[in-house]
C-alpha cells in the first residue's frame, strides 16, 4: 500500500529503488587492550587517512575541502584516544571517552558551523569504531535508495561510487556537509524525514522527490508513472540548460546578468569555464591555509592568483579574504573560545587581529594583479563603516607598494551593512550579498538547526527587503551589486533577483547552464513587477507560489521546483 513521508528538500532530482537502512552501533565486536589497542586505533587511523585521500582525488574542490577538515579530525581524535589507551581504557573505550569530550566542546561553543563539525566528528567516529571492529560496511547494492537516521559526508561519497540513487535521512539541513556533497555529486536527497528508518523498513521500492521533500514507499502504478514523467521533464531540461551555457545571459528584452562561479580552487574554475562561466564572483581562499602550520608564502599564493586570472582571460576574478574564526581556527592565527564564534572574533575582524596574514594576503594578491587586471578583492563578515574605511587604507598601503589598482569590494552578510547600505556603498567598488549568512542573522536562526530551521528562509519578504535596500544604494552609488549566496542558484528567486536589480549572480559551477537558462527565458519588466509583488507578501511559500506561475508563464515549461 502506498504511504507519503515529508521532508526537506536538499538535492534536486527524482530517485527511486530498494531502500536500504544503515544503523551504526559504536560498541559491538572485538575490542582491544594495551599495545593492541594502541596498534589497532593507529592501524584504524592509517586506513581511514588513505580512504579520505582516494576520495578526495576525484571530489570537487569544495568537497576537497571538507575531506581535508576530516583528515585533521581524524589525526587529533587518533592521538587523544592513544593517550586514553596508555591510562589502560580499551580502544573503543578510548575513541568514546575522546569523541564525547570533543562533542561536548562544539556544542558548547553554541556556533551555526560547529553544528557541522558535530557532524563529521560522529562520522569519523563511526568510521574509527568499524575499522577497529574489522566491520565491512553497509552492504548496498546499484539501485539502492539510502534510508538513515544521519547521513555522512565521506560515507555518502563511498556509497554514490556503488551506484546510490537518492537519500532519505531523519536528520540533517540543506546546508549540512551531506547535503552539500548529494548536490554535487547529482543525487537526490531528502532530509528531515521523521520516523524515515523505521517507516521505510517493510517497503520493496521507495521514491525520492528531490525538488518537493516528498518521499513515497511502494507507490502505485499511476503515482510511479507521474513520478517518471516528472524525471523525464527534468531531464529533458536539463539538456535545454546545456545548450546555452556558451551564450551570454540576457532577459528576453535585453537586460545583461553577469553569470560568475563560487569557486575553492582551480578544478573548480575549470569546471566552472567549461559550463560557461563569465567570471568568478567569490573564490573562497580556505583551502590553500588549511592542513598546515604555517599561512601559505605570498610567492606561492600570488602564482596561484595569476594562474587562475590568466585561465580567465580577462573575465573577473574577486578573491574573498581568508574567512575563517572560533568554529574553525587555524594554528597560526588562534582564536579564543567564545560562547557562540559565528557572533565572535571571525571574518575581517579576525584579519585585524592577525594583520601580518592580512598584508601578506593582500600582498599576493597585488602581485598577481600587477600581471593580471581583472583582478578583484572582496572582505568577508563586514560590520561597520569604520571597518570598511580601515580595511581600505590596508588595500591602499599594499596598492602603493606595487603601484597596482584593484576594485575592493565587500560581503553584505551583517544587517548592519544593509542599514548603512548608503554611507557604505560610496566607499566600494560592488557589494555582493551572501545570502546564506544573512538569512541566517535577519532570523537569529542557525540555519543547520533542525529545532529553527523553519525559521531559516533566504525567500521570505524581509530577505528580499534587505536585498532591495543594497541594490537601490548601489545602484545610487553607481556601483554593482552581486548575489553569491545558494540563493542566486535557485531558479524560483532568479527572476525576483533580476527583478530588485542585481546585476551579478554567482553560483557553483554546476548551476551556471540553469541560472543562463533562466535568466535568457525571461522578461526583465516582467520580473521587476513580479519583485515588488514578491516584496507585499507574507511568507517564503507566498513568494515561492508566485515565482513558480511566473517561471511557468515565462518560460512555457512545467517547473519541477
Amino acid at each position: 500500500m502506498e504511504r507519503r513521508l515529508k521532508g526537506i528538500p536538499v538535492s534536486w532530482g527524482v530517485g527511486y529503488g530498494r531502500p536500504v537502512s544503515l544503523t551504526v552501533s559504536l560498541g559491538e565486536g572485538v575490542d582491544y587492550k594495551g599495545v593492541e589497542a594502541e596498534r589497532a586505533l593507529l592501524e584504524a587511523k592509517s586506513k581511514l587517512l588513505a580512504e579520505l585521500d582516494e576520495l578526495k582525488k576525484d571530489a570537487p574542490r569544495d568537497v576537497a575541502e571538507i575531506l581535508e577538515a576530516h583528515k585533521l579530525m581524524v589525526e587529533a581524535l587518533v592521538d587523544e584516544a592513544v593517550g586514553e589507551v596508555r591510562g589502560g581504557r580499551s580502544a573503543l573505550e578510548a575513541l568514546a571517552v575522546v569523541f564525547e569530550k570533543y562533542k561536548e566542546l562544539l556544542e558548547s561553543s553554541g556556533a551555526a558551523l560547529t553544528q557541522l563539525k558535530v557532524e563529521d566528528l560522529i562520522e569519523i567516529r563511526d568510521s574509527l569504531a568499524g575499522l577497529l571492529r574489522g566491520a565491512g560496511g553497509v552492504n548496498i547494492g546499484e539501485g539502492s535508495v539510502l534510508v538513515a537516521v544521519e547521513v555522512y559526508p565521506s560515507q555518502l561519497l563511498r556509497l554514490a561510487r556503488r551506484g546510490l540513487k537518492a537519500v532519505i535521512a531523519e536528520k540533517g539541513s540543506y546546508t549540512s556537509h551531506a547535503a552539500i556533497i548529494a548536490r554535487s555529486l547529482g543525487v537526490p536527497a531528502v532530509f528531515g524525514v521523521r520516523d524515515a528508518v523505521r517507516s521505510l523498513s517493510t517497503a520493496s521500492l521507495v521514491v525520492v522527490d528531490g525538488f518537493t521533500g516528498l518521499v513515497i514507499a511502494d507507490p502505485g502504478e499511476d503515482t510511479l508513472r507521474k513520478l517518471m514523467a516528472r524525471k523525464q521533464a527534468f531531464d529533458e531540461l536539463s539538456k535545454k540548460f546545456m545548450e546555452v551555457k556558451g551564450k551570454l545571459a540576457s532577459t528576453r528584452d535585453g537586460r545583461r546578468i553577469t553569470v560568475a562561479a563560487n569557486i575553492g580552487g582551480e578544478d573548480d574554475l575549470n569546471t566552472a569555464l567549461m559550463n560557461g562561466a563569465e567570471g568568478v564572483g567569490l573564490f573562497r581562499v580556505e583551502f590553500y591555509y588549511l592542513g598546515a602550520s604555517s599561512p601559505p608564502p605570498v610567492e606561492k599564493l600570488a602564482e596561484v592568483f595569476a594562474r587562475m586570472a590568466e585561465k580567465l582571460e580577462g573575465k573577473p576574478l574577486v578573491i574573498r579574504l581568508l574567512d575563517v574564526g572560533g568554529d574553525k581556527p587555524l594554528p597560526y592565527m588562534p582564536a579564543p573560545r567564545e560562547s557562540n564564534p559565528f557572533l565572535g572574533l571571525r571574518g575581517i575582524r579576525l584579519l585585524f587581529k592577525y594583520r601580518g596574514v592580512l598584508e601578506d594576503q593582500l600582498k599576493a594578491v597585488f602581485k598577481a594583479a600587477s600581471r593580471h587586471s581583472n583582478i578583484k578583492v572582496m572582505a568577508p563578515m563586514v560590520s561597520t563603516l569604520e571597518e570598511v574605511r580601515e580595511l581600505k587604507k590596508i588595500i591602499e598601503e599594499a596598492s602603493r607598494e606595487l603601484n597596482v589598482r584593484v576594485d575592493f569590494g565587500i560581503m553584505v552578510e551583517v544587517p548592519s551593512v544593509v542599514y548603512m547600505a548608503d554611507k557604505i556603498a560610496r566607499e566600494v567598488d560592488f557589494l555582493s550579498i551572501g545570502t546564506n549568512d544573512l538569512t541566517q542573522y535577519i532570523f537569529a536562526a542557525d540555519r543547520v538547526n533542525e529545532n529553527v530551521s523553519y525559521l531559516y528562509d533566504d525567500m521570505h519578504p524581509a530577505v528580499l527587503r534587505a536585498i532591495e535596500v543594497v541594490s537601490r544604494e548601489a545602484h545610487r552609488a553607481g556601483i554593482p551589486v552581486h548575489v553569491c549566496g545558494e540563493l542566486a542558484g535557485n531558479p524560483l528567486a532568479i527572476p525576483i533577483l533580476v527583478g530588485l536589480g542585481v546585476d551579478e549572480l554567482s553560483v557553483s559551477p554546476a548551476l551556471i547552464p540553469l541560472v543562463k537558462w533562466v535568466v535568457n527565458g525571461i522578461e526583465y519588466t516582467s520580473s521587476v513587477k513580479l519583485a515588488e509583488e514578491a516584496l507585499k507578501l507574507d511568507n517564503g511559500g507566498e513568494v515561492r507560489e508566485k515565482a513558480r506561475g511566473f517561471l511557468s508563464r515565462e518560460l512555457g515549461v512545467e517547473i519541477p521546483w
